[in-house]
């Protein structure tokens, strides 16, 4: 990150950071005042009961929050959802819930009014095609301002998600910029944000003979050990993949961070 762009010249801001695993959480020597942990784009990737247990203890015994994060969901990841929240709650540790699954969110809607739910990068609907640099300069005023917002930000939208008890938005740090007027506070991802993710992983028995990037395999969680970089003349920025997920990396953070609503930075040290 460039020097006039660290996080320390943002006063007032909660630091947060996103762990995917206990090793990380563990190892990590940078402050922090909250840790998000699990993985909001794959089920398999959500911690075990074990994990999770070692995590919230190691998070609140050193007075930290502890955010929970979840991806999109079959019938078979929603059971494992529904079971880690049922653990955080029998733990009696106060947690929030990042949800990026409509029937996640309707579900905690239901069952448990008293989390705080915040809606996930996947549900804040941000146009973060890295292309749009490419034609950014082409665009009239209005249409380059439009790419900068996101539709969770309008006043409809955001008195439905008040009524289903979101309290904050998850937005990436967009590399066209963000624009905003309104809407509920934010968090902001950096340095990597997600482009676009599938249940289709590339990655499934990528390294095996015969196999290759398009193959179709089981999973193995191939994921943990390998990340692909993506180039491409008509892409003006590197592509990370990891897993079934696309990332951009953009290390220049917003100037005026308190105009945008944005009261909590997450970093991610690595790739999810």
């Amino acid at each position: 990150m460039a020097k006039h762009d660290t996080p320390d010249k943002h006063e007032g801001l909660e630091r947060a950071t996103l762990f995917s695993s206990v090793k990380a959480l563990e190892s990590c020597n940078e402050p922090f005042d909250r840790a998000y942990f699990g993985n909001e784009f794959c089920q398999r990737r959500l911690p075990s009961a074990s994990e999770l247990q070692k995590a919230t203890r190691r998070v609140i015994d050193d007075g930290r929050g502890f955010t929970l994060v979840t991806p999109y969901v079959t019938n078979a990841g929603m059971d494992l959802v529904k079971a880690r929240v049922a653990e955080l709650l029998d733990m009696g540790v106060p947690f929030e819930l990042v949800v990026n699954d409509w029937g996640v969110l309707g579900w905690m809607r239901r069952e448990h009014v008293g989390v705080p739910l915040l809606l996930g990068r996947l549900l804040s609907k941000q146009k973060r095609g890295p292309r749009i640099l490419s034609v950014g300069s082409k665009l009239p005023g209005y249409a380059r301002d439009h790419v900068r917002r996101s539709g969770v930000d309008t006043p409809r939208m955001v008195e439905f998600l008040r009524s289903r008890g979101v309290e904050r938005v998850e937005f990436d740090n967009l590399l066209q910029g963000i624009a905003r007027n309104g809407g509920l506070q934010a968090s902001l991802y950096y340095p990597y944000g997600y482009i676009t993710t599938t249940r289709l992983c590339l990655l499934m028995e990528g390294d095996q003979p015969g196999k290759n990037l398009r193959s179709i395999g089981r999973c193995h969680r191939e994921c943990l050990n390998y990340d692909v970089t993506l180039r491409h003349e008509d892409m003006p920025v590197p592509l990370h993949l990891k897993g079934n997920t696309q990332f951009f990396r953009n290390d220049t953070l917003p100037k005026d961070l308190a105009a945008l609503n944005i009261t909590r930075l997450v970093q991610m040290p690595e790739l999810p």
